[in-house]
């Protein structure tokens, strides 16, 4: 993304709508057939993260609502052009459009008041609107899934972290990993937090390459063996980096915003931290179209079923079953005590 949310921490419910007058539900949109959905997303679903995401959130609502014209998928969608092509799908009758980054925000902003008959979501975004939804990812929680795992598999004790940019809820991700591996490997140490940054630090694989590589290539203060990334398109030199590093312990890393346990780069990864961004698209169409949404922020979360930890299914393989049996044992642990609210990992903040 650009300047993107993330995802991250703690079993949240959904958020506030603000103050003032409460929402009201949108009315019905009409039958199945004359029900359009178009998806805005402002970078290319080639990053294989991210953006790709929101293509199959759309492909499942058209495959599951059954309807007769597909969703319309616009990609690439310049700041300059957000606001023009917005407006023209809601000239166009769509009642549902689907905003996909925190970069759709302002555009929205500005236009939503005008066309009631449009509901517009905001996938990535945190703030309440009584004009438009939005939908907050908590990734942080997977992540915190993700650093319980990390203590189980780590031989050194020391484990880092990589991501495109430092923003908040990269941060977030961050803090969610580090609290998950002290909590069960208090004896442990979290090195400081690694960021690709440069002109596209998402999709930059060589760049995240060189600075995986020299992450790996130093023991000051402790040798890194599990690594967690949060880099899109640019994952795929962080898992070559990996996959090609010599000498020491094994190193391991994980996935991260969609499944990669399956990637050609690497066969380390141990997990990966999931949006399941396809399911929180189709829930808030279904209201949609029932007539029964209100805008609000959702904030979703491993309580929710659309954060998740991942286990690769070959883990007996890659840790051993003994290890890989422990770490199925604390992710589910560790979910519960999400899910029941007795484990914070952070103190919440803006999600993906």
């Amino acid at each position: 993304m650009l300047t993107r949310v993330f995802i991250l921490c703690v079993a949240l419910l959904a958020m506030p709508v603000g103050c003032g007058r409460s929402p009201a539900s949108r009315p019905a949109p009409g039958g199945p057939g004359t029900f359009k959905v178009a998806v805005g997303i402002p970078g290319s679903t080639a990053d294989a993260g991210w953006y790709y995401s929101a293509k199959g959130g759309a492909v499942r609502i058209g495959r599951e609502l059954k309807l007769v014209e597909p969703v319309s998928v616009i990609e690439n969608v310049a700041a300059s052009q957000r606001k023009a092509a917005l407006r023209d799908y809601a000239r166009n009758g769509y009642a549902l459009v689907i905003c996909h980054g925190y970069e759709f925000n302002q555009p929205v902003k500005e236009i939503a008041a005008d066309f009631p008959a449009t509901t517009f979501i905001v996938s990535g975004y945190d703030q309440p609107s009584d004009d438009f939804g939005s939908i907050v990812y908590q990734l942080g929680e997977a992540a915190y899934l993700c650093g319980a795992v990390a203590a189980q598999v780590s031989q050194t004790g020391c484990v880092g972290f990589i991501a495109a940019q430092q923003v908040p809820p990269v941060e977030l991700c961050y803090h969610g990993f580090r609290s998950g591996f002290l909590k069960y490997r208090s004896d442990g140490r979290v090195r400081e937090p690694v960021y690709i940054n440069g002109v596209n630090p998402w999709e930059d694989s060589a760049a995240a390459k060189v600075k995986t590589q020299a992450l790996l290539g130093t023991s000051d203060p402790c040798t890194i063996d599990v690594l967690f990334q949060n880099a899109d398109a640019a994952s795929r030199g962080v898992f070559e980096a990996v996959e090609q590093h010599a000498g020491g312990a094994p190193v391991f890393v994980f996935g991260a915003n969609r499944d990669q346990n399956g990637t050609t780069a690497t066969s380390k990864v141990l997990a990966s931290a999931v949006i399941r961004v396809d399911e929180a698209f189709l829930r808030v169409a279904r209201q949609v179209r029932a007539g029964t949404y209100k805008p609000r922020v959702e904030s979703q979360t491993v309580a929710t079923g659309v954060i998740d930890c991942v286990l690769n299914p070959s883990l007996d393989a890659m840790v051993g079953p003994q290890t890989a049996q422990k770490c199925r044992g604390v992710v589910e642990q560790a979910r519960e005590e999400l899910r029941s609210g007795e484990e914070q990992p952070y103190d919440g903040g803006p999600g993906r």
